[in-house]
């Protein structure tokens, strides 16, 4: 009962819409989630979420008045998958809800890319099931028609989700700019910025050529320097005072005369006090 189905919605993005159990089961038609009980990641199959769903499936098998739906309540979850071989198996537990028959097994899915620039996927489904119950009232040939149509309209549904969220994330890359466009105009303004670098060069270089030129042309005039005693090697080291240039000591030649005048007075008058000192109280 294998069956094959191709969609326009890139392998990746199927991959993703089969490896999530919620919203692979409510893409089924016919099929109504009771629950879905979280399965820890420890707990459930490497790289994939291993929640299980619970739920009622209305399956109709056979044409026109001899065909009869047929409802199962049961369970769904992913108990395996392999993502470097695209395929992953989907266990299934159910029970008819009128009746002893059950429907109980496996549907292996495999996922291939498909088309020139791999813009499509090809979903191959081999159900692995085991009936009982009413299910046996029907020929090979009434399930395989049943599953087959079951199938493709499941897997075109869940494509039809998931393709037009690709569309949106498709639009909203086209209106934004992308990295290569950041790029180019990013290496074209560092092909400016490196053009408009010789030109400062030589317009700076000629610039320097002109202010060399005018330093040969006009040289610098250096005024000229006043021959000047250094005082330092003058012969009186009071010269600069005699000759008044430092205002603060313009006094100084005065005061030291009047020094001296008066030294000289005084040392007179002690003599001549001696000498009349020793004439008068002179003692024998």
């Amino acid at each position: 009962m294998a069956f094959e189905v191709e969609v326009p919605v890139r392998h990746r993005t199927m991959w993703l819409a089969f490896t999530d159990p919620e919203k692979m089961a409510r893409a089924v038609p016919g099929l109504t989630v009771d629950a879905v009980h979280t399965v820890p990641p420890a707990d459930g199959p490497e790289g994939v979420a291993g929640d299980v769903v619970a739920g009622r499936l209305k399956l109709r098998i056979g044409a026109g008045g001899a065909g009869a739906t047929i409802t199962y309540r049961g369970t769904a979850c992913i108990a395996g998958a392999e993502a470097h071989k695209g395929t992953l198996d989907i266990a299934v537990d159910a029970a008819q809800a009128r009746g002893d028959g059950a429907l109980a097994g496996y549907l292996r899915v495999t996922l291939g890319p498909s088309g020139d620039a791999g813009e499509r996927t090809v979903i191959s489904v081999v159900p692995e099931l085991e009936l009982s119950g009413r299910a046996l009232e029907f020929g090979r040939a009434d399930w395989h028609e049943a599953v087959e149509t079951l199938g493709a309209a499941w897997i075109e549904t869940l494509a039809a989700e998931y393709r037009a969220a690709e569309e949106a994330e498709v639009a909203d890359g086209a209106d934004e700019p992308s990295e290569a466009g950041q790029v180019d105009e990013a290496e074209e303004a560092a092909e400016a910025e490196e053009a408009s670098v010789p030109a400062v060069v030589e317009s700076l270089s000629n610039k320097s050529g002109e202010s060399e030129s005018e330093k040969i042309t006009n040289p610098p005039i250096v005024p000229a320097v006043s021959p000047a005693l250094d005082e330092s090697l003058s012969d009186d080291p009071l010269a600069a005072v005699w000759s008044g240039r430092y205002e603060k000591n313009r006094w100084l030649p005065l005061i030291t005369a009047l020094t001296l005048f008066l030294l000289i007075k005084r040392r007179r008058r002690h003599r001549a006090d001696k000498a009349g000192a020793d004439s008068s109280f002179r003692m024998e």
